[in-house]
C-alpha cells in the first residue's frame, strides 16, 4: 500500500485504532489527513495514554476496517503552529457535528496542543 492509498482508506472510516509499541492493547481514535498527512489528537489527558507512550517512543500501529495493522511512528509535527488550523478542520469536515459535542468535555488548547502526526512506515 502506498500514502495516497492508506489516506484514501483512512479519509474512507471514521473509526480508527491505534496502539503504541506492539504490546499495548488497541484503542479506538479518530484519524485525519491534510494532504498526505495522517494526524490524531488526544480526547483523555490522563498521564498513562496512547499520546504519553509515542512521546517516550514513537513506534506504534494503527488499523481500521479489514487492513492489517499498519506499522507507523507518532511524532509531534515540527510544524505543529502551522498545520494546527488545518487539522481542526479536517476534524470538522470529517466528522462534523460529532466533533463539536466531543470537544465540549475538553479543552480546546490542550487537545490541539496534543497533536501527533502519524508516520506510516510502508
Amino acid at each position: 500500500m502506498n500514502i495516497k492509498k492508506l489516506v484514501k482508506e483512512v479519509n474512507r472510516h471514521m473509526v480508527h485504532q491505534i496502539r503504541a509499541g506492539d504490546k499495548h492493547r488497541f484503542v479506538d481514535i479518530s484519524i485525519v489527513s491534510v494532504g498526505d498527512r495522517l494526524f490524531v489528537r488526544q480526547y483523555k489527558f490522563s498521564q498513562r495514554s496512547w499520546y504519553h507512550a509515542f512521546l517516550k517512543d514513537s513506534a506504534g500501529e494503527i488499523k481500521f476496517g479489514e487492513f492489517d495493522p499498519i506499522k507507523i511512528e507518532g511524532r509531534i509535527p515540527q510544524d505543529l503552529d502551522e498545520i494546527t488550523r488545518s487539522v481542526t478542520k479536517a476534524y470538522w469536515k470529517k466528522y462534523h457535528i460529532i466533533y463539536a459535542i466531543m470537544r465540549l468535555s475538553y479543552s480546546k488548547k490542550q487537545h490541539e496542543a496534543s497533536t501527533l502526526e502519524l508516520i506510516p512506515q510502508l
